[in-house]
């Protein structure tokens, strides 16, 4: 991310699971995340930052991955499928892909 000639990406798939956990969170609990936008408007943010953004196809549904999850979330599964596709290394601080080869913790 810091060179300026490389290209940095976004999954549609993170914005989409961002959403949906931010409106359970506050169906739930009678708060959302602590974003400091709306969701919208960190699409607008991540897009003047010059973020591309990757749509989930069927290609990254349909390969398993080379190192399986030890964990059953979904979301985590088409993320590091779309990574694995495209050749590319998710930045991520969710624990639970921590020590995945296709993740790169921060």
């Amino acid at each position: 991310m810091s060179d300026p000639e490389g290209e940095s990406f976004v999954s549609v798939v993170s914005i989409w699971e961002l959403r949906l956990k931010s409106a359970t969170r506050r169906r739930a609990l009678g708060r959302g995340f602590n974003l400091r936008f709306p969701i919208e408007e960190c699409v607008r943010i991540l897009e003047g930052l010059g973020f591309a953004f990757i749509p989930p196809t069927a290609r990254h549904a349909a390969r398993p991955l080379d190192t399986p999850l030890r964990h059953r979330d979904p979301f985590d599964e088409l993320l590091l499928g779309q990574a694995q596709v495209e050749d590319l290394r998710p930045l991520t601080v969710d624990r639970l892909l921590l020590g995945h080869p296709l993740a790169i913790t921060a």
